[in-house]
């Protein structure tokens, strides 16, 4: 049994002696670094190489290069057996791409950070500075059982250009990002702790964006936002408010699942100025909107829901995935013809419905108008010229409007009726994209068919009428006020050439004739 226990005893000697030469001796030191050195190469794309590895029981010194131009130094004193380290570190990489094997993203850019370690098993403080992203940076982390306990980060004046660059992407805008983060428990189901983003002097790249998803952005569009991010077990509430040149963003509640990533929020869109969308919409337009909703996003599906009192009426729509669905009530067709810079021709409220699906840029829309009436306009103009009819007061108790929308055209179909008028568009061509119409309306009036075109310019087109018919009406309307005026006359005059007795039917017959020859039947 002595023997036994003295073999086991001078193995764990040479066993721990073998440890010590291969850790804690030069040669040993020397084995380790060329495995470190054999390890990393297998794994950066890029020459890795230990330039300085000595490792002694009290005192660690490592230098490795990458390719030569980034550097990481490690240096202090450590007590293994007390598991207890005091290190000061220094990390500068010129070309984060060469780590794409580490970060399993492609990367640019450069990376420097340096700072200390101290601590033992039970706590350990890791403080440290960093110019990532051209900011001024600094971070204190605290390790519990060598497990993250707290995290505190303060980066100041990123720039935004640095950060999409780094990421690989195009320089879409400017601006500086400036985060406050404090988390107290960085364990995602006890999660606790608090992240404040400030957004300032961003300004969007018009060039690249237009680009990248052909635009049109000519006048600047300048943005800046707050964002207040709480930390509670397994998900991040945010309150953010977005302000740009062109729109603002508000959102109370918008809570991300970091297990599953799914997104609940509410928002409020503002647009104080209409004529701010122009760029975007190529549409020139005018007044304000607010739109209220919720959006929902999960993996397979993205709903964003909304609503808004619009033209003295209400909008409200879903879009799930790519198709919208919006209905349209009560709204004033004069000032929807305002907003637009429309000619103002024509009054009336509408209920609309519309489906459409955005990625195909294809839809219909169906509306009712109700208690419709012409505006003095060059159409009724035209009608009261040559009916001597004034169409401004007929009024169309319900008009049926059929639409249907192919990326930029708009083909509509409309019917509509009043006492003594009946109007229908059989064909109508709306190119948003030229901004032009081209349309036939075929009239009905006090049984006289005629037909009008509107073609040209959508914000100031040329209405032209095929006048024969009218012009007949017209005759028709004049011939019977002289008949009328001047009838009895004409009546003595023929009975007296006629004769009493054979004048009364003769002279009827003459008169009856002349109607007959104007189209007065």
């Amino acid at each position: 049994m002595k023997k036994i226990f003295l073999f086991f005893l001078a193995s764990l000697l040479i066993f721990l002696g073998l440890l010590y030469g291969l850790l804690f001796t030069p040669a040993g030191n020397s084995l380790v670094a060329s495995y470190i050195q054999k390890s990393a190469n297998e794994n950066v794309n890029a020459i890795f190489k230990v330039k300085e590895f000595s490792l002694t029981t009290s005192k660690i010194k490592f230098v490795a290069t990458i390719d030569e131009n980034s550097e990481i130094d490690v240096i202090g004193d450590l007590a293994l057996l007390q598991k207890r380290v005091d290190l000061n570190y220094e990390i500068n990489i010129k070309d984060l791409s060469k780590l794409e094997k580490f970060t399993k993203q492609k990367l640019k850019g450069n990376f420097y950070t340096k700072g200390t370690v101290a601590g033992d098993e039970k706590l350990t403080k890791i403080n440290g500075i960093s110019n990532i992203f051209d900011s001024s940076t600094s971070y204190d982390i605290k390790l519990k059982d060598f497990k993250p306990s707290d995290i505190k980060f303060l980066i100041t004046n990123a720039k935004i250009k640095d950060i999409l660059y780094t990421l690989n992407q195009p320089s879409y805008a400017n601006g500086l990002i400036s985060i406050d983060g404090k988390i107290n428990n960085p364990n995602i189901a006890s999660l606790d702790g608090i992240i404040s983003t400030v957004i300032t002097n961003g300004q969007v790249n018009n060039e690249i964006v237009n680009k990248a998803f052909n635009q049109n952005l000519m006048v600047p569009l300048t943005f800046k936002g707050d964002i207040v991010t709480n930390l509670e077990p397994n998900k991040a509430v945010s309150k953010i408010d977005f302000f740009t040149s062109m729109a603002n963003l508000l959102v109370k509640k918008a809570v991300v699942d970091l297990k599953s990533m799914n997104i609940n929020s509410d928002y409020l869109l503002s647009i104080p100025d209409l004529i701010n969308l122009y760029d975007l919409t190529q549409t020139k337009m005018r007044g304000s909107i607010n739109i209220d909703g919720d959006i929902e996003k999960t993996a397979t599906l993205m709903k964003v829901s909304g609503a808004s009192m619009l033209l003295d009426g209400s909008l409200d729509f879903t879009l799930l995935n790519d198709d919208l669905k919006a209905d349209i009530k009560n709204i004033d067709i004069q000032k929807l013809n305002h907003m637009m810079y429309y000619p103002d021709f024509f009054t009336s409220k509408a209920n609309a419905s519309l489906i459409y699906n955005i990625k195909k840029q294809q839809g219909d829309l169906v509306a009712t108008l109700s208690n419709g009436q012409f505006l003095p306009n060059e159409f009724s103009k035209l009608i009261n010229t040559f009916a001597k009819f004034d169409i401004t007061r007929e009024v169309y108790e319900s008009i049926d409007v059929k639409s249907t929308i192919n990326e930029k055209l708009i083909n509509s179909t409309i019917d509509m009726s009043s006492d003594l008028t009946q109007l229908n568009v059989t064909k109508s061509e709306i190119d948003l994209d030229k901004s032009t119409v081209d349309a036939l309306v075929k009239t009905q009036l006090k049984g006289v068919e005629f037909d009008t075109f509107i073609t040209g310019d959508l914000k100031s087109p040329k209405v032209s009428v095929d006048t024969t018919n009218l012009l007949k009406l017209k005759l028709k309307k004049e011939s019977e006020k002289i008949i009328k005026k001047h009838s009895k006359k004409l009546e003595e005059k023929l009975t007296e050439k006629l004769g009493e007795k054979q004048g009364k039917k003769t002279t009827q017959e003459i008169i009856e004739g002349f109607r007959k020859f104007f189209g007065n039947e």
